[in-house]
């Protein structure tokens, strides 16, 4: 879908936000005429198939969430908390580049054009996931649940940032098959963060899980995705 059938979107604020951010970022960089962004746009119906509903309130797997979250919060040390609030960033840097990452300099330079679906398709569609299930954080569900980084204001379900650490990957491992097991696994540890830090319960990461794998078949089996891999 082309960024200008997106417009329905427009309706909800939070939605005209990413819309924006995204148009901004295609619109003005060095290679924004070369960009083609290609968004699938799930609707609530579709996500709700794909990934289901989150535990319900006073269920046994709400209960496991808050035994697993209490259980992080109780062994993570400081230098856990500093590494869980460096993983609150979404850029590919962050995600796979760095020092010693799994990205060199110069490929994340490189890559940064053929990765804007990715990131948009995880954006999208984990606002439009957020706005249906509507999940409260689980510092606000539970008191007893004390976040070491920063707080989010979003709804929890499904995390939107494992969802763009684990699309992304699955992307990468079709750029460089050799490095798929690294980044699967570094998406898992920036994703698992997200509860050690206290600010998503284990079962929002692990329904961004099936969605990003769900969208990221999607995304490899189409003609634009196959074309761009092959210029690279």
């Amino acid at each position: 879908m082309k960024v200008d059938r997106l417009s329905f979107l427009l309706d909800d604020w939070p939605m005209k936000k990413i819309y924006l951010l995204i148009l901004a970022f295609v619109t003005t960089t060095a290679f924004a005429e070369q960009a083609a962004l290609e968004v699938i746009v799930m609707t609530p119906k579709e996500i709700q198939k794909v990934i289901g509903d989150f535990p319900k309130a006073g269920s046994p797997a709400e209960a496991e969430d808050f035994k697993i979250l209490l259980q992080y919060q109780q062994t993570r040390t400081a230098e856990d908390c500093k590494f869980a609030e460096a993983d609150s960033h979404t850029s590919l840097d962050v995600l796979f580049g760095g020092k010693g990452g799994i990205l060199s300099k110069g490929e994340v330079t490189k890559l940064k054009l053929f990765l804007v679906n990715a990131y948009a398709n995880a954006g999208v569609n984990s606002l439009i996931a957020k706005k249906l299930y509507k999940r409260p954080r689980p510092y606000l569900a539970n008191s007893e649940i004390k976040p070491c980084i920063g707080l989010e204001k979003s709804y929890a379900y499904p995390s939107g940032h494992t969802l763009m650490a684990r699309l992304t990957a699955r992307v990468l491992s079709k750029v460089y098959p050799e490095r798929a097991e690294k980044f699967m696994a570094r998406s898992a540890e920036y994703s698992l963060n997200r509860v050690i830090g206290g600010v998503h319960h284990p079962s929002d990461v692990h329904a961004s899980f099936i969605l990003a794998d769900y969208l990221a078949q999607q995304m490899v089996e189409s003609d634009d995705f196959i074309s761009e891999l092959s210029s690279l």
